[in-house]
């Protein structure tokens, strides 16, 4: 079965009804209980700040070595300056706009049984790729965003991570792996919503009703 595609959902549609597209991907009798996406913008405390910092030292560097050289009286290699300049703002606008990007193509829905979180993000019209997880819920918590007023839901585990492709299929692992060699599983959830207490409650709603039984369509070993 081919990835279906997932029409744009306005922020907080407020259910007037449920996006149909969705249902290639649940059981049979799933209900759609909620659908929301991560609200656009930029804070000072996402992940991505550290493509800043990188660009702002490179720049910062690249002028430290233009005011010692003309205090030594030396012009320097103008030009290679330049293009390190050039390199220096474009790592540090990197990591911003590509968040932006996925963002802007990230779409939530919570079931009576799972959370979906679909990633089609595109570039002029053109799409980058196109990929679909869901987590049986197993855990609820409801944090501050990284964006004033808005909040994350974390539902589950990295590791308890389905994708779609011809069919669910177990790709959670053992999590992320660091320098040192230990495994990082961190919560994953709904970003950047806006009313994540309402989202909590109902994703805290369905952990209660399902108490750990997995949907039919997802594959029963990992």
């Amino acid at each position: 079965m081919r990835l279906a595609r997932l029409r744009p959902l306005p922020h907080n549609p407020g259910m007037t009804g449920p996006d149909e597209s969705w249902r290639p991907y649940l059981d049979p009798e799933e209900v759609i209980l909620w659908q929301g996406r991560p609200q656009p913008g930029w804070s000072w405390r996402a992940g991505e700040n550290g493509t800043i910092l990188l660009g702002v030292f490179i720049i910062g560097f690249l002028l430290f070595v233009v005011i010692e050289s003309l205090a030594a009286g030396q012009s320097g290699p103008i030009g290679g300056l330049i293009v390190f300049a050039i390199i220096g703002l474009v790592i540090g606008a990197f990591g911003p706009i590509a968040m932006a990007v996925v963002r802007q193509g990230t779409w939530y829905t919570l079931t009576d049984r799972r959370a979906l979180i679909a990633h089609w993000p595109t570039i002029a019209g053109v799409t980058l790729y196109r990929g679909v997880d869901c987590y049986p819920i197993t855990e609820v918590t409801l944090v501050p965003a990284d964006l004033r007023g808005m909040q994350t839901v974390q539902v589950a585990r990295l590791s308890d991570r389905y994708t779609f492709h011809d069919g669910w299929r177990y790709a959670g692992g053992r999590g992320r792996g660091n320098a040192q060699g230990r495994h990082r599983d961190p919560p994953v959830g709904f970003e950047r919503v806006t009313d994540g207490p309402h989202v909590a409650e109902l994703c805290r709603q369905v952990q209660q009703t399902r108490r750990g039984k997995r949907p039919d369509n997802l594959t029963p070993t990992r």
